[in-house]
């Protein structure tokens, strides 16, 4: 027994020993670390809805609510989802403020594949989410309704997903249509 102490104190709770599992560990920390900060994916939303009249193939035009989100990531971002809901606001039991939520109908909600962001003319790293549920009266029935829309992504190498969210008021809304490319703007 003697000796097993002897050698832990020469080989296991000696200094380099230690210094060894404890740098270890902090090389650990920051590969999981730059993992999960750099290898994620970078959306960008719209922080205005673009609404504009138009029939997109349809016999009649009709009054479109658009959204658009950007690729900011220089990897592709895959299995894209997006959600828009109605967020109504509810006091519960204890007076405390809760949400009741009613999903709108979008065109088109989910993408397998979105581009890489690039410089250049192509903009696939940009798409447009479409609604003709009437966001405008919607959001003038109560100043205290709102329109959220969720964005869930996965990273191309590490598949890390995330979440991005951004919530609308009455005043976000703009008549005209979103510019191509790395912007927001809306023009009419």
């Amino acid at each position: 027994m003697q000796s097993f102490y002897e050698f832990c104190d020469d080989h296991i709770l000696c200094l380099p020993f230690a210094s060894d599992i404890i740098s270890g560990f902090l090389t650990s920390f920051i590969f999981l670390f730059a993992l999960l900060f750099f290898f994620r994916p970078r959306i960008k939303i719209s922080p205005q809805i673009a609404t504009h009249v138009k029939s997109y193939g349809e016999t009649t035009p009709s009054s479109w609510y658009c959204f658009k989100v950007v690729n900011g990531s220089f990897f592709r971002a895959f299995d894209l989802r997006v959600e828009v809901v109605q967020k109504i606001p509810v006091t519960g039991p204890e007076g405390r403020q809760n949400h009741r939520t009613i999903l709108l109908r979008l065109h088109k909600d989910r993408y397998n594949y979105v581009a890489p962001f690039r410089f250049g003319e192509k903009s696939e790293y940009a798409l447009w989410f479409m609604t003709t549920d009437n966001i405008a009266k919607i959001l003038n029935e109560n100043e205290h309704y709102s329109i959220e829309i969720r964005v869930i992504a996965k990273h191309e190498l590490t598949g890390l997903g995330s979440v991005f969210v951004k919530n609308y008021s009455k005043h976000d809304i703009k008549n005209g249509t979103f510019k191509s490319g790395n912007t927001f703007e809306i023009v009419s």
